[in-house]
């Protein structure tokens, strides 16, 4: 699999991203939430500033979720404009991830529908994240240092005041039904 940044608009690449370059997912097996239906998630998107960085830094537990998600067999795509210029550096000891270069919210959003909606969760925190939001199967908005978006709380599923939380639902199917039970 190649490491490291790919675009979904501009440069040699297709406006849509080639699924085959990714690794396959593991067999999902569905979870069944009373009131919502079953859930058979295996894409996990999250954007990078204010969700799973703050000021640059990966926050902490962060690495240590991604390693967990990896080993429970989700496929991991991080997001972001590359601002800093730094998202494949960022990511090159992560084999496991792969960095999506977007830049506006409608990328995002093309990006998760490229990869099958019905079987993503996508985390993020600010307005750039809505639009993926509100076509993925489940959303969780992340309220940290960098705070978040009124836009992002109301269109999320769940929101959790940790980056580390959202990645603890995403690994105990439990936590997932007992929030959005109804």
């Amino acid at each position: 699999m190649e490491v490291g940044v790919r675009p979904i608009h501009g440069g040699p690449c297709s406006p849509f991203i080639d699924i085959a370059v990714y690794p396959q997912a593991r067999e999902v097996k569905p979870i069944v939430i009373p009131g919502h239906g079953s859930f058979e998630l295996e894409n996990v998107v999250l954007d990078l500033n204010g969700t799973i960085t703050e000021s640059g830094e990966f926050i902490p537990g962060v690495v240590e979720g991604f390693e967990a998600l990896s080993r429970a067999g989700f496929r991991i795509f991080v997001l972001s404009g590359d601002t800093k210029g730094t998202l494949a550096q960022t990511f090159k000891d992560f084999p496991y991830i792969q960095a999506v270069l977007t830049e506006k919210a409608q990328d995002k959003r093309t990006f998760v529908e490229s990869i099958g909606p019905e079987r993503t969760v996508c985390v993020g925190n600010g307005n750039i994240d809505v639009e993926m939001f509100k076509v993925a199967r489940l959303s969780l908005c992340t309220i940290q240092g960098e705070g978040s978006s009124k836009k992002a709380m109301l269109e999320a599923d769940i929101v959790v005041t940790h980056i580390k939380h959202a990645m603890e639902i995403l690994l105990d199917p439990q936590k997932l039904i007992a929030t959005l039970r109804s």
